[in-house]
């Protein structure tokens, strides 16, 4: 199974999951949210600054960056590039190892952002229709 159907199929799982309107709620915050659970349910290895890491603990380090800087990001297309691609302290970027392919977490992030939005906008709809 290739990283990014590996994606598509957590993400179709977590939407399933999750609440599939929420009103009231920014959509960056709704999305960052849904980035950190796939990275926390992905099961695959983190490598941050030359240590690995779980997806649990991966999670658990973004959600505390997005806390102390989340109010500065716009989108999470932003939280990708400015908090969760990289170490705030080296410049060192994520790296995510799923089932034997190694990529930068950021690329693994964006490829996921895109399966949310894609998902999201095509139950929106259906919620519009039915």
């Amino acid at each position: 199974m290739t990283v990014k159907r590996f994606v598509a199929t957590l993400i179709i799982s977590l939407l399933m999951l999750k609440s599939l309107s929420v009103k009231g709620a920014d959509t960056t915050e709704h999305e960052v949210r849904l980035l950190i659970d796939a990275i926390a349910a992905s099961h695959c290895d983190f490598n941050r600054n030359g240590r690995q890491h779980t997806a649990e603990e991966a999670a658990a380090h973004l959600e505390l960056k997005y806390a102390r800087a989340g109010k500065h990001i716009d989108s999470a297309d932003e939280f990708i590039t400015q908090l969760a691609s990289s170490s705030s302290f080296t410049g060192k970027p994520y790296l995510m190892s799923c089932e034997g392919d190694t990529l930068p977490a950021g690329e693994w992030m964006i490829d996921a952002l895109e399966q949310i939005r894609v998902h999201t906008q095509s139950l929106d709809e259906s919620t519009v229709s039915g």
